[in-house]
């Protein structure tokens, strides 16, 4: 007996009912969050950034961070290539003037729009392969997600990166269910798109055409696996040839060099200390010798690993994955809160808090499921239970969570840059159980 003679069913109107009422929930906790949401001191830390690459955009065209210009838009500013250009590019749609509560409003109400678009094309990414009561069970997740509500208010990349992935998941579980050149040049450049977000997706590619190829074989898999990439390239190579002509160089390597020293700490302390958690290198003295360069702090790593190994493959195999999928963000006030705020309906609406609670109550045991499940759908048993597309775009949900994992034991496991993969983590959570419950009734019909 098949999947589909097992949990396929003709959708019935109560199904479609809690889908309709599970995407009401969720714009209703969006559209409140972000319009009721006060943040402290929102120009800051990254968000400054991203803010004044938008603005010498718009008003100096010229890619760079100096803040200069906001006091005489006629001071020269030094291009630069620290932050990738995607996100500001969104903003500068937005920001024609310094930061203030106006533009900052503009820019929160788009990216309410864009989360309310996730919630739409997270279920027909779970629909491809889940069946539609466990697909409505894995949107209500997503809708409910207080990190993904909660990222809206930011002025951050969370929200724009996270549309792209799921999209990109849209346009692959499409490619899988009809392969074409056409769809694998789109996800190319949804992909080439969101590396301009986020640059920690740079290799992913890579491991996608190794899926591919297995899938489709050396030839067909080939084809498919270059348009693809070319799609990619296409979105890349501008930025890449501005930055050798301007700046002789692919990229600038401050933010690769922050992110693998930032993590070297095990538990996140320097030396231990409770009050350095979350940013160790603050407390080190030796910070600014050990962030020269790419080989120092891969130096610094290695002797690290050479004078203490238990303590740091530890830190780097078994605590650093556990921080990174953990609930607090670190920053902010912790909780679900990347910067602090001065006011939420997380804070004054009872259901708001009822949706939190439920969500933590429920954390730890679905990204346990989460893992469980991205190990179990490579299993070849499961190919005789699930449909060959269904299953192949699993595959691609579980690589895709298993490739930014491992990138953040590498790195710095900042729990903030899972936030995006929350639609992913759900829906494998929820085809982890779904997993089981076609096993168990596969053996029910059977006997």
């Amino acid at each position: 007996m098949q999947l589909e003679d097992l949990m396929r069913k003709p959708t019935s109107w109560g199904l479609l009912a809690m889908l309709v009422l599970t995407i009401i929930i969720g714009f209703y906790l969006r559209n409140k969050s972000g319009s009721e949401t006060q943040v402290v001191s929102p120009f800051r830390a990254d968000t400054r950034d991203y803010y004044m690459y938008a603005y010498n955009l718009r008003h100096k065209q010229s890619y760079s961070r100096d803040i200069s210009s906001l006091i005489d838009v006629r001071h020269p500013v030094t291009p630069d290539a620290v932050r990738s250009p995607g996100y500001p590019l969104f903003l500068s749609i937005f920001v024609d003037g310094p930061p203030d509560n106006r533009t900052i409003a503009k820019i929160v109400f788009a990216q309410m729009i864009l989360s309310n678009l996730v919630l739409v094309l997270a279920y027909f990414l779970y629909i491809c392969f889940l069946s539609d009561s466990w697909a409505v069970a894995a949107l209500l997740l997503t809708a409910l997600s207080p990190h993904l509500i909660v990222a809206n208010s930011y002025l951050l990349t969370e929200t724009l990166f996270c549309l792209l992935l799921v999209l990109n998941g849209c346009l692959l579980s499409l490619f899988f269910l009809r392969p074409s050149l056409l769809l694998a040049a789109v996800s190319g450049l949804v992909l080439g798109v969101a590396t301009l977000i986020r640059p920690g997706l740079q290799y992913f590619p890579l491991l996608l055409a190794v899926i591919l190829i297995v899938h489709y074989g050396r030839r067909k898999g080939f084809h498919f696996v270059a348009v693809l990439l070319l799609g990619y390239l296409v979105i890349l190579s501008p930025w890449i040839i501005r930055n050798l002509e301007m700046l002789h160089s692919i990229s600038d390597d401050t933010l690769k060099i922050n992110f693998l020293h930032h993590g070297m700490y095990p538990e996140f302390k320097y030396d231990g200390l409770d009050t350095s958690y979350g940013f160790p290198y603050r407390y080190d003295p030796r910070s600014s010798e050990i962030s020269k360069s790419t080989t120092s702090v891969l130096s610094e790593i290695a002797r690290r690993f050479r004078y203490e190994p238990a303590k740091h493959l530890k830190w780097y195999l078994i605590r650093k994955p556990a921080v990174f999928w953990s609930w607090n963000v670190i920053q902010g006030l912790g909780d679900v809160f990347i910067y602090p705020i001065r006011r939420t309906p997380y804070q004054s609406n009872l259901f708001f808090r009822w949706t939190h609670r439920l969500m933590r109550y429920l954390h730890w045991p679905l990204v346990l499921l989460c893992a469980a499940g991205s190990i179990m759908v490579w299993l070849p048993r499961f190919n005789y239970i699930y449909p060959e597309k269904s299953i192949y775009v699993a595959r691609f949900v579980s690589a895709l969570l298993v490739y930014f994992t491992a990138i953040h034991v590498v790195g710095a496991p900042f729990p903030r840059y899972s936030i995006p993969l929350r639609p992913f983590l759900y829906g494998m959570a929820v085809f982890c159980l779904q997993m089981f419950y076609t096993a168990v009734k596969s053996k029910r019909v059977n006997i």
